[in-house]
């Protein structure tokens, strides 16, 4: 398929071979028609050449928006990690044996608050304020 400008070259070389008076007011809109079809032409290229250069620099600032986001995002999946290791504890239950899981809130409560820590698997206690624990041996050995 030709090209915009061949086309508009085209018929402006029809007009003019057909020897139109340029007097003559049809002639003259003619004329003055194809004038305007060839600088559309020349605007429409224009306009390609820009929308061109854009996707060229959208396409450049997509790549480095992608990097950007590796960047952060691959930093904070570190981060997140790094901080879920250091707030769980594993407790050996001494009654059955079985790994607990602990986080480290659950701990500071326990030992704050005199809050006791249950194994899940044989429902004995497994951590306890010492305190407590001390006044259950004294009542067990007055008893």
């Amino acid at each position: 398929m030709d090209s915009l400008r061949e086309k508009a070259a085209f018929i402006r070389g029809l007009v003019e071979g057909m020897e139109v008076d340029k007097n003559d007011p049809v002639a003259k809109v003619v004329l003055h028609l194809l004038d305007l079809a060839r600088d559309m032409v020349e605007e429409l290229e224009e306009l390609r050449e820009r929308i061109e250069d854009n996707e060229d620099m959208v396409d450049a600032l997509d790549e480095d928006l992608a990097e950007v986001e590796d960047y952060i995002f691959d930093q904070t999946d570190e981060d997140d990690e790094d901080a879920d290791e250091l707030d769980e504890f594993e407790i050996q239950c001494p009654h059955c044996n079985e790994i607990v899981y602990v986080d480290e809130q659950e701990l500071a409560d326990a030992a704050e608050e005199e809050v006791e820590i249950i194994c899940p698997h044989c429902n004995q206690v497994i951590f306890a304020d010492e305190e407590e624990a001390e006044d259950g041996e004294e009542t067990e050995s007055a008893e």
